[in-house]
């Protein structure tokens, strides 16, 4: 019996500490975890030096935590849209090392390499060379690794390898080869792939209304036909389908951001037309005023005003721009100054699985 007992004692201690043991790392996970959240709520609340201290403080404490790397890395992207060419460039180069680390330390976590590639268009952009698309295909094609039936990172991979020059990493067959996965496994996304094939001559309103006529009411397909319609500069369709996709899915408000991008070159277009650079300006601003009134995160609302603030300086309301540009920098001190909206992965939440798309070349996204 005494035996037993001193087995069962130490079966117990054994699966006691155990326990501990598996509880450390469960805190410690929580931790850095926290560490993240914390750092993501100061940041959506327009502190982001305080972010950046919290994070960059944690690295030092803890130099294995991925998720302190990645939330690092978003926050260094958004401090990016802000500065000046020079400052962005080397922010982006931050970012990239700081997400590189994250995946150093986490491999598993399909969150990290599907915005690496969103950091590696920016470096496209900034220098188009085959090694920088390699690394943009590259992070994306991850991401699909450890997630095989995640659409929004094969639909990059389509638009990437579709739209890209050989010479500089296009490929084809992989562009068709991801398409026809994509139609499998679903029917919008595969017309969006299809979409990014299509000639440059082909008539996209003809092509979206024949998608919706089997997709009634999907916000998705609306929205593709809204942006269609810019195309061909038929503004008033394309603002009302922006508003039904709104409707069904309230996330599409950021349409109306595109809708005032638009109105935003139609301006630059005008030259000494008088009347048509008024009414553009003034068609951009209610764009925007129709997005603020959704009530977007504090760091969209503050990229929002910025934008409103040049179509009131342009009308020649300095009062009311100089008002819009103070609550802009009240909210956020580096709200995006870029034309095109802000990317939303930057704004979700750090432990969420990104299921945006915005796509990568188009002008009207």
């Amino acid at each position: 019996m005494t035996k037993k007992k001193n087995v069962l004692a130490g079966l117990c201690a054994a699966m006691v500490l155990g326990l501990c043991i598996l509880a450390g790392v469960a805190k410690g996970e929580t931790d850095s975890r926290k560490v993240a959240s914390d750092a993501y709520k100061l940041r959506m609340q327009g502190k982001v030096d305080e972010a950046r201290t919290l994070l960059e403080q944690a690295i030092k404490d803890n130099p294995h935590n991925a998720a302190a790397y990645y939330e690092l890395a978003r926050t260094k992207v958004h401090m990016a849209l802000h500065g000046e060419p020079q400052l962005r460039e080397e922010r982006i180069r931050e970012a990239q090392q700081s997400i590189e680390r994250a995946i150093e330390n986490d491999p598993n976590n399909v969150i990290y390499p599907f915005f690496e590639g969103h950091i590696a268009l920016f470096q496209v952009y900034m220098s188009s060379t085959k090694e920088n698309a390699a690394r943009l295909c590259g992070a994306f094609e991850s991401a699909l690794k450890l997630k095989p039936d995640y659409r929004q990172a094969m639909l990059y991979l389509v638009e990437i390898y579709g739209t890209l020059p050989e010479d500089k990493g296009g490929d084809k067959s992989k562009t068709e080869q991801y398409a026809k996965q994509l139609e499998g496994m679903d029917k919008v996304f595969g017309a969006k792939a299809r979409s990014v094939l299509l000639p440059g001559e082909a008539n996209r309103v003809d092509y979206w209304q024949n998608v919706l006529k089997n997709n009634e009411g999907n916000a998705d397909v609306l929205e593709e036909l809204g942006k269609a319609y810019l195309g061909i500069d038929k503004v008033n369709d394309a603002a009302l389908c922006f508003e039904k996709a709104a409707k069904i899915n309230p996330e599409k408000t950021l349409l109306f951001l595109d809708l005032s991008i638009y109105h935003t070159w139609s301006a630059m277009a005008a030259g000494n037309d008088s009347e048509l650079l008024h009414k553009a300006l003034t068609s951009g601003d209610a764009a925007v005023t129709k997005y603020l009134d959704s009530k977007p995160v504090l760091p969209m609302q503050a990229y929002a005003l910025g934008v409103q603030y040049k179509y009131k300086h342009h009308l020649g309301y300095k009062e009311q721009a100089d008002e819009l540009l103070k609550r802009a920098e009240a909210l956020d001190p580096y709200f995006s100054m870029a034309t095109g909206a802000p990317n939303p992965d930057l704004f979700i939440p750090p432990d969420e699985i990104s299921h945006n798309h915005r796509y990568l070349f188009r002008p009207i996204q």
